[in-house]
C-alpha cells in the first residue's frame, strides 16, 4: 500500500533545502519524479540545448514558450508518463486558477493508491484530501531579520529625499497615457489567443489583470512590454508611440519595471540585497559599477520605506523566496519607471511573505506615481484600490472584461 507525506514548510525554507532534506530522511525520492519549480526549469534547458520535441505534438509549442500555469499542467502530465513509484510535488499548485487545482487534486486523488506522493507546500490555500503523514520543516536562521520587518516611520530627512527623488523622476516626461490597445487581436496560425481587446493604462494607475490558465495574459503582457510582433499593424500605443513608428523594444524597456519569481534564478552571485537593488539603476546582473552616494540613499530609503532594512546585507541567495522577491520588485522600482510589471508575484509563498508582499505593493501603489499591473490567480490577493481586467475564453480569442 501506498505511503504519502505531506510536508509543510517554513517561512524561509528554498528549494535547495527541500531536496536535501528528503532527499536524505526519504531515501526513495532519489529515484522518484520530482514536480517544482527547479525541475521544470531543468527540463526547458534541456528542450533548448537539445531542441527536444516533448512537448510540440500534445501542445503545439515548446515548454519554454508557454506560461506558467500552462507549464506547470504540461509538466504534471509529464511526470505522470513517467510511471515512477514515488512522485515528489514541491507547490504542485502555483500560478495555476481554480479550474486546474480541482484537475490535478482530482488527478492525486484517482492515483493516491498506485503511487507514494511527497507533497510540499508552503501555503495553506491547499491541503490534500487523502490521508498522509504530516511533517513540518523550519530552518529558522532569518527569522530574528523576518520578525523585524515591517514599515518604518520616515524622518523628516528621508521625506525630503524621496520628495527629491520623486520630482528628478517627475522630470522625464512621460505621457498621461501610458499603454492603450483598442481592439487588439492576436492569433497564431489557427489558434485565436486574443479578441478585439481594449485597453487604457494611465500614469498612476493600478490594475490586476486576471483570467484562467491560457486565457492570454503572458501575450497580453508581451504586447505591453514591445516584445510580441503581432503588436504592429494594430492600434497599440506605448509610452506615446504607435506600435511600430520607428520605436525600439529597449527604448520601451526603459520605461518599464518587470517582476516575475522566475527570474530570479538569474541570479547567482554572493551580492547583497542592497547590492541587488542598486544593480537595478544600471541595469546589471548584480553589481560591477561602483555606484553614487545618491545611488545608494536612494536604495537605502526604498528598503526603509517598506520596511526590510534590516536585509540590507544580507546575501541575497540567503534569502527567502518572499524577501527575494520584495528585493527585486525594489531593483524594477529604483529607477522609478513610468510602469511597473509584477507577474504572479506571490505564487509559491507562505501567507506571512504573501501578507508582506501584498503591503509592499500598496506602499508603491501610494508613494509613487508608477502604474502597477499586478497578475494573480490567488482569489485571497484581491486589491481593493486596483481596478480589474479579466480574460474570458472565447471560440474568436480571450476577450476582457474591466470591472
Amino acid at each position: 500500500m501506498p505511503s504519502h507525506l505531506h510536508l509543510f514548510t517554513g517561512n524561509h525554507i528554498s528549494e535547495d533545502q527541500i531536496y536535501r532534506y528528503l532527499k536524505e530522511a526519504y531515501p526513495n525520492t532519489q529515484k522518484a519524479s520530482w514536480f517544482s519549480k527547479k525541475s521544470i526549469e531543468a527540463l526547458i534547458l534541456e528542450e533548448r540545448i537539445h531542441d527536444l520535441k516533448l512537448f510540440i505534438d500534445p501542445y503545439g509549442q515548446t515548454l519554454e514558450s508557454m506560461s506558467s500555469g500552462q507549464q506547470g499542467m504540461a509538466y504534471f502530465k509529464y511526470i505522470l508518463n513517467q510511471q515512477k513509484e514515488t512522485i515528489v510535488l514541491i507547490n504542485p499548485m502555483a500560478h495555476l486558477d481554480a479550474f486546474n487545482r480541482r484537475s490535478i487534486e482530482e488527478k492525486l486523488d484517482r492515483i493516491c493508491n498506485q503511487i507514494n506522493l511527497i507533497i510540499v507546500t508552503s501555503n495553506e490555500h491547499w491541503i490534500p484530501k487523502f490521508n498522509f503523514e504530516k511533517s513540518y520543516l523550519e530552518y529558522d536562521s532569518t527569522s530574528e531579520i523576518q520578525n523585524k520587518l515591517s514599515p518604518t516611520e520616515l524622518t523628516n530627512s528621508d521625506q525630503k529625499l524621496l520628495r527629491i527623488i520623486k520630482k528628478n523622476s517627475a522630470e522625464i516626461t512621460v505621457p498621461q497615457t501610458l499603454v492603450s490597445l483598442k481592439n487588439v487581436q492576436v492569433s497564431y496560425g489557427r489558434k485565436k489567443v486574443l479578441h478585439q481587446i481594449n485597453w487604457t493604462i494611465k500614469s498612476g494607475d493600478f490594475w490586476q489583470l486576471k483570467g484562467g490558465n491560457g486565457t492570454g495574459k503572458t501575450t497580453l503582457l508581451s504586447l505591453i512590454t514591445g516584445e510580441n510582433p503581432k503588436g504592429f499593424g494594430q492600434d497599440l500605443w506605448l509610452f506615446g508611440h504607435k506600435k511600430g513608428s520607428g520605436e525600439s523594444v529597449w527604448e520601451i524597456k526603459k520605461q518599464i519595471g518587470y517582476y516575475a519569481p522566475s527570474m530570479v534564478q538569474m541570479f547567482h552571485g554572493a551580492h547583497s540585497a542592497l547590492e541587488m537593488i542598486l544593480g537595478g539603476v544600471l541595469d546589471q546582473v548584480g553589481l560591477y559599477t561602483m555606484p553614487s552616494e545618491e545611488m545608494i540613499q536612494k536604495a537605502r530609503l526604498w528598503l526603509k520605506a517598506v520596511g526590510i532594512s534590516p536585509l540590507e546585507k544580507q546575501p541575497f541567495h540567503s534569502l527567502s523566496e518572499g524577501q527575494k522577491g520584495m528585493v527585486m520588485t525594489l531593483r524594477a522600482m529604483i529607477k522609478f519607471p513610468a510602469l511597473l510589471i509584477l507577474d504572479e508575484p506571490t505564487s509559491g509563498l507562505d501567507s506571512i511573505q504573501s501578507a508582506q508582499y501584498i503591503q509592499l505593493v500598496g506602499s508603491l501603489a501610494k508613494q509613487t506615481d508608477t502604474a502597477i499591473v499586478l497578475v494573480s490567480h490567488i482569489e485571497v490577493h484581491e486589491f481593493k484600490k486596483a481596478k480589474q481586467i479579466v480574460l474570458h475564453k472565447t471560440p474568436q480569442g480571450s476577450i476582457a472584461k474591466i470591472i
